[in-house]
């Protein structure tokens, strides 16, 4: 009997540290696509928002040209849905990277065309009441440009645990080649209450030829500095 005891109370035990730590997690955050002119509208009359802070930094790929990673960000302006707000918005462009020579152990030299997955950012509360596509439906969490603006690379999902955001993207963002160029994303964003401070960010590359290789398994985690709210 006390084996069955502790046996029930472990099951229980288990399922509500499991249930607590889904609590703390959202999956598939509510992303819409939108507009520039569109969503714009939401933090100035303009419907073209004049950014405060802004920060291109190199991405540090093992590859040739220039990879970076874009943060800005705005304020709402009064008497827009977004009055007293913070607008936050990151792109990743890899379009004026290109593949490099490299040599893998037991294999010899390969041509390398790094990829990158996602993005994890420590952003903290999300503001859920406004509506940035536009269909009289409040409680958008995230927008991606898709028109009006740069990229050709959206999000797959959006996944947010404790403080913490994950950025999936709905397919690789991967340097360019002789014949091409080099990928680049959709501005995402987010609004906070909170404003700006500069962190470090975490890029995701997929595994690839690093997985074969020591030297290069130790680059599938870049550093990247951004924009994002005090916590």
């Amino acid at each position: 009997m006390t084996g069955r005891v502790f046996i029930l109370t472990t099951v229980v035990l288990s399922l509500a540290f499991t249930m607590g730590c889904r609590n703390k997690r959202d999956m598939n955050l509510k992303t819409v696509g939108v507009d520039a002119s569109a969503v714009y509208c939401v933090f100035d009359p303009s419907c073209a928002v004049t950014v405060t802070q802004s920060n291109i930094t190199p991405i540090p790929l093992q590859s040739g040209g220039t990879a970076y990673f874009e943060s800005r960000t705005f304020a709402g302006k009064p008497g827009t849905p977004a009055a007293g707000l913070y607008g936050y918005e990151y792109r990743i462009d890899l379009s004026k990277a290109v593949e490099t020579t490299v040599h893998v152990e037991d294999v010899g030299d390969l041509n390398y065309m790094p990829c990158l997955r996602s993005l994890l950012v420590e952003f903290g509360p999300i503001v859920d009441t406004l509506d940035y596509d536009g269909d009289g439906k409040a409680g958008d969490l995230a927008y991606v440009v898709k028109r009006g603006g740069p990229g050709k690379i959206g999000i797959g999902s959006i996944d947010r645990w404790s403080n913490n955001v994950f950025f999936n993207f709905d397919s690789p963002i991967c340097v360019g080649a002789a014949n091409r160029e080099g990928d680049s994303t959709f501005l995402v964003g987010l609004v906070s209450a909170k404003p700006p401070r500069s962190i470090e960010a975490t890029l995701q590359e997929t595994s690839g030829m690093g997985a074969a290789s020591p030297k290069l398994k130790k680059n599938l985690k870049h550093k990247v500095m951004v924009y994002a709210p005090q916590i």
